[in-house]
């Protein structure tokens, strides 16, 4: 028993020997171990492309995506669910998968979006703008925006001569979203009742919760 023992302990202490030399050498080649790390190495690496649906001004929402090409080959991608009309930034997540993998991502993406390479400032630009008009509509951008834009890098958004318009009709228009509950529409929508009164600002929820709203936006 004691000889199994002492064999055993061997074994582990090779096996822990071994997972800090793979450690130590991802570490020494720049790999990212986290995704801190991964975010960083992503915002000094170079563009891959930068992806914008056609007619997100008409349409009011779409992905925008910025991707960067990573030392291994792989592609670190952002994507943002920018609201144009009243929320800015929905809903963000970063990734780093294979360039086939980034590439059927994206095919899929336009099976329902018609997307546009930009310039890397341009889509900055857009996401950081609308971001900047939800705030003043007193809403905030989606909680994991601070770490996904970090993808930006060194980006100059003010290098883009394009001026872009938010809102419908020279307002806001609030679009509750499938994933939002009764609770966050009637916090949007009261939100933008303080902040700008009850005309001004257009909405479309479900019937229920308008149905709630009843007469506090008359």
């Amino acid at each position: 028993m004691a000889i199994d023992q002492k064999r055993r302990q061997r074994k582990l202490a090779r096996k822990a020997a071994k997972r800090k030399r793979v450690l130590a050498e991802k570490r020494k080649g720049g790999f990212p171990v986290t995704k801190t790390q991964a975010l960083w190495a992503a915002s000094v690496s170079p563009i891959h492309e930068c992806l914008v649906p056609r007619g997100i001004f008409d349409m009011g929402i779409g992905d925008v995506i910025i991707s960067r090409r990573m030392p291994d080959g792989s592609i670190a991608a952002s994507v943002f669910l920018v609201d144009t009309y009243c929320l800015g930034v929905k809903d963000c997540f970063f990734t780093i998968v294979s360039k086939n993998k980034y590439e059927e991502r994206v095919k899929h993406l336009e099976q329902n979006e018609n997307l546009e390479r930009v310039g890397p400032e341009y889509a900055v630009k857009l996401i950081e703008n609308a971001v900047s008009y939800a705030k003043d509509l007193g809403l905030k951008p989606h909680e994991d925006y601070p770490k996904v834009k970090k993808i930006f890098g060194n980006i100059d958004p003010s290098a883009c001569p394009s001026e872009f318009v938010y809102g419908q009709d020279g307002k806001p228009f609030y679009v509750s979203g499938p994933n939002q509950t009764e609770a966050d529409s009637k916090r949007i929508i009261n939100t933008l009742n303080e902040r700008l009164g009850p005309n001004g600002f257009h909405y479309l929820v479900k019937m229920d919760v308008e149905e709630d709203l009843g007469e506090g936006l008359k």
